[in-house]
């Protein structure tokens, strides 16, 4: 399992990513002041959520008119969100979807893995400014690093599409420390 960690310093990870379709970008984040409090804070409550999704939705109009998603929401994972743990083992375990899932990371960090069609994967470290774009049926899977924390917003087409479907790939455990 190879490890990547940005667009611009691993070309030849960008080559493997992109060849299997993943569109992955920096979309530097520079939030005004109220917004770099909020996505500071470990949690947010639904009126902290709708302000993040409000403030950065505005910042990937064009992926949504050229895509079709018709909504977002913002996921934040942190020590303390109800059934951690049960959720990354789920997150961690190969699987696609009917549908693409995007993310653009506006703080924290995690890991992505990708499979080819061979088989092989490379693992892609996210942080803050990464926007993924997964195709419907691309296989990955994903867990946070030793930070255990991120926040993420997520664009749709149709939230039904997202639904994970399991390869049943034997893989280990992606290390939270990578």
């Amino acid at each position: 399992m190879d490890t990547m960690t940005s667009p611009a310093s691993h070309v030849c990870d960008a080559d493997f990513v992109a060849g299997i379709g993943v569109h992955w970008e920096r979309r530097p984040l520079t939030p005004e002041p109220g917004l770099a409090a909020l996505l500071q804070q470990p949690d947010l409550d639904h009126g902290g959520k709708a302000t993040v999704v409000q403030a950065v939705g505005t910042m990937v109009v064009d992926e949504c008119v050229a895509h079709g998603y018709h909504s977002m929401d913002l996921v934040v994972l942190h020590p303390g969100t109800p059934g951690l743990d049960e959720a990354l083992e789920r997150f961690d375990k190969p699987h696609t979807h009917a549908d693409d899932e995007v993310r653009y990371i506006l703080e924290g960090e995690g890991l992505f893995g990708f499979f080819n069609a061979q088989g092989q994967e490379r693992v892609l470290r996210v942080g803050p400014g990464d926007y993924l774009r997964i195709p419907a049926g691309v296989e990955h899977r994903f867990t946070l690093t030793a930070v255990r924390r991120i926040k993420a917003l997520r664009l749709f087409a149709d939230t039904a599409g997202w639904v994970a479907q399991y390869t049943q790939r034997p893989a280990a455990a992606m290390a939270a420390g990578s």
